[in-house]
């Protein structure tokens, strides 16, 4: 016997095949994953491992869209929200560690801080400059601020 949940489960399953960009994404998954076996099977001499980490990262990558397809299905369905979608894509693609990083000096370094200083500064500037276009705006419109009751 069919119950209503193993139903919900069957159409979920059929809608996230049905979809064309899930089928194109797994599509491109699998042809990444056969250049990989390809380029793995030769003799140890023959293979090279820079080669062989980039076939590695597109597979990776390419299982990673295949998955954030899927999660677009679950998404367009109402059955993922957008914070849940946003941290298992995060948990799909992990920080890359320091060591992956390109070796930064001192000046660009010092250009990095700053950006965020400066942005900062312009976001507060431009707070200020809204709520002294939002006062004048009130005033020009005759709005009254609401009397204090203490």
């Amino acid at each position: 016997m069919l119950s209503t949940g193993d139903a919900l489960v069957c159409d979920l399953g059929d809608a996230i095949e049905r979809d064309p960009e899930v089928r194109q994404a797994r599509r491109i998954a699998d042809a990444a994953r056969k250049r990989l076996v390809v380029c793995m099977t030769g003799s140890q001499d023959v293979i090279d491992p820079a080669e062989a980490q980039r076939m590695l990262d597109a597979f990776r990558n390419a299982v990673a869209h295949a998955e954030d397809a899927e999660d677009r299905v679950l998404l367009h369905r109402g059955l993922l929200t957008s914070v849940e979608a946003g941290r298992r894509a995060a948990g799909r693609r992990p920080v890359s560690s320091r060591s992956d990083e390109p070796a930064r000096t001192g000046r660009d370094v010092r250009r990095i801080r700053r950006g965020g200083v400066a942005r900062a500064v312009a976001w507060a500037l431009a707070l200020v400059a809204g709520g002294a276009v939002g006062v004048a705006l009130a005033r020009w419109l005759g709005v009254r601020p609401p009397l204090s009751r203490w």
